[in-house]
C-alpha cells in the first residue's frame, strides 16, 4: 500500500525498530542526494508528481523489518519542515511519542524527541551525531532555497514523498525476521542492482564467463585495491602493465589479485539464485588504512557507460546517473536481453570498466581516515605528487554524484597510454579545471549563490603559493602545509549578519551595507558544525579560533585558508574597509589562479 507522511499521519500508523536493526547510518552524501532529487522532482513537475523513496517492510505488529534508514530520514525531514508547514507536527508525534520507537535504544528515542521539539541538543550528554548532522544538512538546504519555495516545498514533500509498505505474513519467528533483514540489507540496495546486472550482462558472453564473473566481483569491491605487492614482484611494473593491457592479458598473467581463483558463479546460475553475501570487514582488506574509492561501484558503472556512449544520451544527466535506474539505463543503452544484444559492446564495456577501476586505484585520490592517498608511481618527485594530490582532492570535494563525469572523463583521457607523468597530469588537471569553470564577476560571489567551488579553488591557490604568501618559519606556514580539503562546507559571514550588542562592527540599514555584508570579502567557507558554533560571534572570537590552530591548542586541519589569511592580515580588527580590501585581494588570487 502506498503511503506519504500525510497518509501515515491520517491512518495513525506507528512503527517500532527491532533490536537486530543497525544504527542510523545515512551520511551527508546520502541525504544530499535525496534532497536534490526531491527538489528536482518538485521543480520539474510544479509539485504535482509523487516521489517514490522505496519499499518498507513491516510485520503485522508494525515492527519495521526493512526501511528504518529511509523512515528515520523522513522523520528528520519532518523535524525541519514543521517550521515551514505545521501539518508535519501531526506526522512526527503519535500521542505523546515520536512516530518511530527504537525498542532497544532509549537514548536514540530521547534524542529524536529532543530534535522534534527543538530543544538545545548541544547541552545533552548523549548526541546521535548522524541524526544531528542530518538535521543540520536538511536545515541548511531548506534555508538555501528561495524563501518563496520553502513553504510549497514542505507541502510537496508531506503529500508526495511516498513509500510502498508491505506486511510480512503472520507467524514469522524472530529468527525468520532476522534472516529476512540480513538478506535484504547485507550488501545494500544498490549492490543488489549491480549483482543482477552482472548476471544479465555477462551471461551473454560465451567465453570464460566464470572468469568475467569473478573479475566483476573484484571490480565491485571498490574500496579494495586491485593490485597489491606479492612477494618480490615489482609493483610499479605490474600497475603499468595492467593499465595498458587487455582483459585477456590481465587474466592470463594474473595481474589482478585473485582473478585466477575458482569462480563464484557457474554459467547456469539464474537471477533467482542470487543471495547477497556479506562484504569482508575492513580489517581483512589489504588496503591503505581507512581508504576508499572516490565513487561507488554503481556510479562507476554508469560513468563507464556514459564514456562508452561518448556522452550521447537522451535524458537529463541527473536521471542517467541515478543508481536506482541502473538496470533500466543499461537495458536502454547497452541492452542485455532481446534482439539488440551486442556481445562486442559488452566485452568493450568490460575492458573499459577494468581500465577505469585501475585508473581510480592508481591515478586518482582515495579519501582516507586522515585525508587522502594517491598511489601513482613511487619514483615520482614527492612535491609534484603532493600538488597533484591536493588538486585532485579539491576537485573531488567540489564534485557531486551528478558532476563526477567531468573529472572521470578527464582521468580516463590521461591513462589512455598507461600511467602518465605526475607533472604532466598536474598541468593537465589545472588546464581542465580552468577550462571547465569560468570565474564569475566579483559581485556574483556573494552569499545568495552557491559559490563553494570558488572558495575551494581559492584555498588551493593559497596552498600552492604558500611559500610566497607566508613566512617559511611562521606558525601559519605549518597550518597551511597540513591543510586538507573536505566536503560539506557552508558559507559563513566573518562579520556576522546580526552582530551582538558588544560587537565593534555595526551594519547600517542601507543598500551599500547590505551588499558589503554579503560580499565575497566578508565570507568564508567552513564546516556546518563550526558555522553553527561561531554563528553570530564577533570577529575577535573567530580569529581566536584560528589562533588556536597556530599556537597548537587545536589539532587537525584548519577549515579555511582564506580565514587564515584574514587572521594574518588583520590582527587589529575587522572593518568595512578591511572587507573591501580583503575581497579585492582574494578575487585577484582567483584571477591569478587561471594564469599558472
Amino acid at each position: 500500500m502506498k503511503h506519504t507522511p500525510n497518509t501515515i499521519a491520517k491512518n495513525n500508523l506507528f512503527y517500532t525498530i527491532p533490536i537486530y536493526q543497525r544504527l542510523f547510518e545515512w551520511d551527508d552524501d546520502n541525504i544530499m542526494t535525496l534532497l536534490e532529487d526531491l527538489k528536482k522532482e518538485y521543480d520539474q513537475t510544479n509539485g504535482e508528481n509523487d516521489y517514490y523513496i522505496g519499499m518498507l517492510t513491516s510485520t503485522k505488529d508494525n515492527e519495521l523489518v526493512d526501511g528504518q534508514q529511509r523512515f528515520t530520514v523522513m522523520m528528520l525531514l519532518g523535524c525541519v519542515l514543521q517550521d515551514y508547514y505545521k501539518e508535519w507536527k501531526s506526522f512526527l508525534i503519535v500521542g505523546d511519542k515520536p512516530r518511530i520507537d527504537f525498542t532497544s535504544r532509549p537514548l536514540d528515542n530521547t534524542y529524536l524527541r529532543s530534535i522534534i521539539e527543538h530543544r538545545d541538543t548541544d547541552r545533552m550528554s548523549f548526541k546521535n551525531l548522524k541524526m544531528h548532522n542530518g538535521c543540520k544538512l536538511i536545515r541548511n538546504f531548506i534555508e538555501g532555497m528561495p524563501s518563496e519555495d520553502q513553504f510549497p516545498f514542505a507541502v510537496y514533500v508531506y503529500n508526495h514523498m511516498n513509500f510502498f509498505i508491505s506486511d510480512l505474513p503472520a507467524g514469522y519467528s524472530p529468527k525468520d525476521l532476522n534472516k529476512y533483514f540480513e538478506r535484504m540489507n547485507t550488501t545494500g540496495k544498490n549492490l543488489e542492482q549491480h549483482e543482477i546486472l552482472k548476471v544479465k550482462l555477462l551471461s551473454n558472453l560465451d567465453n570464460d564467463i566464470d572468469r568475467y564473473m569473478l573479475l566483476w566481483n573484484k571490480l565491485s569491491d571498490v574500496d579494495t585495491l586491485l593490485i597489491r605487492r606479492r612477494k618480490d614482484e615489482n609493483l610499479e611494473d605490474i600497475k603499468r602493465s595492467a593499465l595498458s593491457s587487455s582483459i585477456s592479458t590481465i587474466i592470463a598473467n594474473n595481474l589482478i589479485n585473485g582473478i585466477n581463483g575458482v569462480s563464484d558463479l557457474s554459467t547456469s546460475k539464474s537471477i533467482n539464485d542470487i543471495v547477497p553475501v556479506a562484504v569482508a570487514p575492513k580489517s581483512e582488506r589489504e588496503i591503505n588504512k581507512g581508504s576508499r574509492c572516490a565513487i561507488t561501484f554503481p556510479y562507476l558503472l554508469l560513468q563507464v557507460l556514459y564514456r562508452k556512449l561518448n556522452k550521447k544520451i537522451n535524458c537529463h544527466i541527473n536521471d542517467f546517473f541515478k543508481p536506482s535506474n541502473l538496470l533500466s539505463t543499461f537495458e536502454e543503452y547497452l541492452p542485455f536481453s532481446g534482439n539488440d544484444v551486442n556481445k562486442n559492446d559488452i566485452q568493450e564495456f568490460m575492458e573499459m570498466l577494468v581500465k577505469a577501476r585501475l585508473a581510480l586505484d592508481i591515478c586518482f585520490v582515495r579519501p582516507t581516515e586522515y585525508g587522502y592517498s594517491l598511489d601513482m608511481a613511487l619514483d615520482e618527485d614527492n612535491e609534484d605528487l603532493k600538488k597533484l594530490m591536493m588538486l585532485e582532492s579539491m576537485l573531488y570535494v567540489s564534485s557531486s554524484n551528478y558532476t563526477n563525469h567531468r573529472w572521470f572523463n578527464w582521468l580516463m583521457d590521461q591513462v589512455e597510454n598507461g600511467i602518465p607523468n605526475v607533472n604532466d597530469m598536474y598541468k593537465s588537471l589545472k588546464s581542465f579545471i580552468n577550462n571547465t569553470f569560468s570565474l564569475p564577476p566579483y559581485e556574483a560571489l556573494n552569499y545568495t549563490g552557491d559559490n563553494r567551488f570558488w572558495f575551494w579553488k581559492l584555498d588551493f591557490y593559497i596552498w600552492e603559493n604558500r611559500s610566497t604568501l607566508f613566512n617559511k618559519d611562521s606558525q601559519e606556514m605549518g597550518i597551511v602545509e597540513n591543510y586538507i580539503f573536505k566536503r560539506n562546507r557552508s558559507i559563513e559571514h566573518i562579520a556576522p549578519q546580526t552582530p551582538q550588542s558588544n560587537s565593534r562592527m555595526k551594519w547600517e540599514n542601507t543598500p551599500d551595507d547590505d551588499t558589503l555584508r554579503d560580499s565575497f570579502g566578508n565570507l568564508v567557507m567552513i564546516s556546518q558544525g563550526l558555522n553553527s558554533t561561531l554563528s553570530n560571534e564577533s570577529y575577535e572570537v573567530k580569529t581566536a579560533h584560528v589562533q588556536s590552530y597556530c599556537n597548537g591548542a587545536k589539532s587537525g586541519s584548519i577549515e579555511s585558508l582564506k580565514l587564515l589569511i584574514v587572521h594574518k592580515d588583520y590582527p587589529n580588527g575587522w572593518t568595512k574597509e578591511s572587507i573591501r580590501e580583503h575581497g579585492k585581494k582574494m578575487y585577484k588570487y582567483l584571477q591569478d589562479s587561471f594564469d599558472k
